[in-house]
């Protein structure tokens, strides 16, 4: 057929193609005239109306006028093989397809892979392209025997069924230890279903090794949940601290509200037991314990997560409830602020050291609201409880109306919930000519002490504390006064509970300094409000609220063994998901474990080995401060890759150019690289030279506490003037 009778469009799409085709556009002139001084013409074929602006040189384009007619030619011959195709191929297991070049056509071989357990055989289909001149002019019977016997066509199918038939084998392998509905059964009818519309190998078992991981993933929890039901059973967490078990504790809960002497009534105790232990709440509180018994007579080491202080001939321990030592029988423990088992980030300490603290007797102190916990957790535990309760020592009253920042005096304790806050409290009173100390969570123990003791000397006339001032902070102030009644939680902004009011409202008038002790509101809100805080019964402390728990490193270890993973955040989902839900015989749920699945993620980002996990997954860090996630980035590096962390790359060369933040964000990295060196010495070999750095750090942040100087304002972010404000912020409860 000459190519005057082809179709135009049909020589165009194949004539583009060319390499030696160009057009008008391409070579840059406007018309066919201008081009035949480069030496171009046009293509002289039949062209579709609109784009005949083909160009091809002058001395090729009878050569190229050629070509394409030989193009056009296999593209005729095309159709006519994939039509005898149709025909000659059926009930055969190669079928004939078009390709996208117009001259070449698709050869496409088919086979079936039956395997034991699979619903139905695995279809399977591996192709090559001919030119259409290869399988041109064959009859019927020698189109069929040529493509079914194509060598690369047999070979690639070949191929394609042994990489299956092995993927299937190791899936069944796998599963030769699954229980029940974990067995190849029920995986293969998930990868039955992932089969379809796949048949192209590479694409299936891609397809199927997502399946298989997931599938892998999902027995694995369940495994893993079924063993934490069956062999650690949460709900008689109790079994997990023998040594207390076998001891037959006494425990004595003292009630009161703050400033009645429950602390003093339970040290007294510990001060004539020939040994024992106080388990605090923060840090600064075991400190001044600590200090307030040896200097008492009774010499006492200071034991905390960042800080270990050794006291010659001491038998007796200080410590954050955190590190409570379940191995170590004593006389006498004492147990701080009990309602903190309410607490939906701590309580699982305090529920530990109340069930596994090994102690003849336990001295049990907090709000009276924690009682009905208590009682239920002694019936639990079949243990004998004596209750004392105690009265405040100087009474307290409401202020009756809202105070502004000219009536606050000399004496007054400002109470704030951010540190942001507190800054800006701060800014306000100096303003007024007041000089201020502040005392927040974000300040190192040392220098929440001199800020504190400049209070109580009179060098600063009033402090402005966070709602850590509730955690048995003894500062002597007459008036305690909230500029907030909502706080941010780390999830939302809520009102403050009943429990946290009295806590923070019960350190005004402290006994032997004041008569009586006021509290009220200062600038925000209204005392009608402060109120109905203060009388409005704590959710968190109802009587069936369950006791938060959590796996111990032990428990993790051992899972891991029982599951042959070292992926920690998936011995956590195991824990999370295991049925360990409180009732009124079996008091004790799972805590929240998103924090540590959080850390966990990190860790299992990297190739460590699961003791190092493990180690690691319990570190004192918040992953939202800049400070404390930079560091754990540079420990796992150092992990990782086994080279020393020197604290020259934690702490900079000078500190005299820091603001107070930074200065906070770099006590907090000193606390957790001491931390992390008690468990890896030989990677951050610095420990000893952290003390030094942080009394630097912490005189640096006391003058700038101490300063009259307000503090500066952060730049604001880049942007132009007159910007709107963002009309969204923290979602409110």
């Amino acid at each position: 057929m000459p190519l005057s009778d082809a179709d135009a469009s049909l020589i165009f799409d194949l004539a583009s193609t060319h390499p030696e085709v160009t057009t008008l556009a391409a070579a840059g002139v406007l018309r066919v005239e201008q081009a035949a001084g480069r030496g171009l013409v046009p293509l002289g074929l039949p062209l579709p109306p609109g784009k005949r602006d083909l160009l091809v040189s002058a001395e090729r384009r009878d050569a190229v006028q050629v070509e394409i007619a030989g193009l056009v030619d296999r593209a005729r011959r095309r159709n006519d093989v994939l039509a005898q195709g149709r025909r000659a191929l059926a009930g055969w297991r190669v079928d004939l397809l078009t390709a996208p070049d117009r001259t070449r056509i698709r050869a496409v071989m088919s086979g079936d892979l039956p395997w034991p357990g699979l619903p139905a055989p695995v279809r399977l289909t591996v192709e090559r392209s001919f030119d259409t001149l290869e399988l041109s002019g064959l009859d019927d019977d020698e189109l069929a025997l040529r493509l079914d016997g194509d060598p690369a066509l047999v070979q690639a199918l070949d191929h394609a069924l042994s990489r299956t038939a092995a993927a299937l084998r190791r899936y069944a392998q796998a599963t030769d230890s699954g229980e029940g509905e974990w067995g190849f059964a029920a995986l293969a009818g998930r990868l039955h279903r992932a089969a379809r519309n796949r048949t192209e190998v590479d694409a299936l078992l891609e397809r199927w090794g997502g399946e298989f991981t997931q599938w892998r993933r999902e027995r694995a929890e369940a495994l893993g949940r079924l063993h934490v039901e069956r062999h650690f059973d949460m709900t008689r967490f109790e079994r997990l601290f023998p040594v207390a078990r076998g001891m037959g504790r006494r425990l004595v809960l003292v009630v009161g509200p703050t400033n009645s002497g429950k602390t003093h009534q339970a040290l007294e105790a510990l001060k004539a037991a020939h040994d024992g232990v106080y388990l605090a709440p923060l840090r600064l509180l075991a400190l001044e314990v600590m200090e307030r018994l040896t200097d008492a007579g009774t010499p006492t080491d200071l034991l905390t997560g960042e800080e270990v202080r050794r006291t010659p001939g001491a038998r007796h321990t200080a410590s954050t409830v955190e590190v409570m030592d379940p191995d170590r029988p004593v006389d006498v423990a004492v147990i701080d602020e009990i309602q903190m088992l309410a607490d939906p980030d701590r309580g699982w300490a305090w529920t530990a050291a109340l069930v596994g603290v090994p102690a003849s007797t336990v001295y049990i102190l907090g709000a009276p609201e924690a009682r009905p916990l208590v009682e239920r957790a002694a019936a639990h535990l079949n243990e004998p409880l004596e209750v004392i309760e105690l009265e405040r020592k100087a009474p307290l009253s409401l202020i009756p109306r809202r105070l502004e920042w000219e009536d606050v005096a000399r004496g007054d304790a400002l109470i704030a919930f951010s540190r942001r806050e507190v800054h800006s409290v701060r800014d306000t009173l100096l303003a007024r000519g007041l000089s201020v100390a502040t005392v927040y969570g974000a300040l190192a123990p040392a220098v929440r002490r001199r800020e504190a003791a400049r209070f109580v000397s009179g060098e600063a006339d009033v402090v402005v504390a966070t709602d850590a001032i509730g955690m048995g902070l003894n500062l002597p102030c007459r008036r305690v006064l909230f500029t907030a009644l909502e706080k941010y939680d780390g999830t939302a902004v809520r009102p403050l509970t009943s429990g946290e009011v009295k806590q923070i409202a019960g350190r005004a008038g402290r006994f032997g300094h004041f008569d009586e002790g006021e509290f009220g509101v200062v600038a925000r809100g209204t005392p009608q409000a402060l109120r109905t805080l203060m009388d409005k019964p704590d959710a968190r402390l109802r009587p069936d609220r369950p006791l938060p728990v959590r796996p111990s490193r032990a428990m993790l270890a051992r899972l891991a063994e029982h599951l042959g993973t070292d992926e920690a955040g998936l011995l956590l989902r195991c824990f999370a998901q295991a049925r360990t839900a409180g009732t009124s015989t079996t008091p004790f749920r799972l805590s929240d474990v998103a924090p540590l699945l959080r850390l966990a993620a990190l860790l299992d980002a990297r190739r460590l080995a699961l003791p190092v996990k493990l180690d690691l997954l319990l570190a004192p860090a918040d992953l939202d401060e800049a400070s404390d996630a930079a560091l754990v980035t540079a420990i796992l590096d150092a992990v990782e890759h086994d080279t020393p962390l020197p604290l020259s790359r934690v702490v900079p060369a000078r500190l005299d150019g820091l603001d107070a933040e930074a200065l906070e964000g770099l006590t907090r990295a000193l606390d957790l690289y001491h931390w992390a060196a008690r468990k890896l010495p030989h990677l951050l070999p610095d420990r000893e030279r952290v003390s030094a750095l942080r009394d630097a750090v912490g005189r640096r942040l006391s003058e700038i506490l101490s300063s009259r100087a307000r503090r500066r304002p952060p730049d604001p972010p880049a942007g132009f003037r007159g910007a709107p404000r963002k009309r969204f912020g923290p979602r409110r409860r």
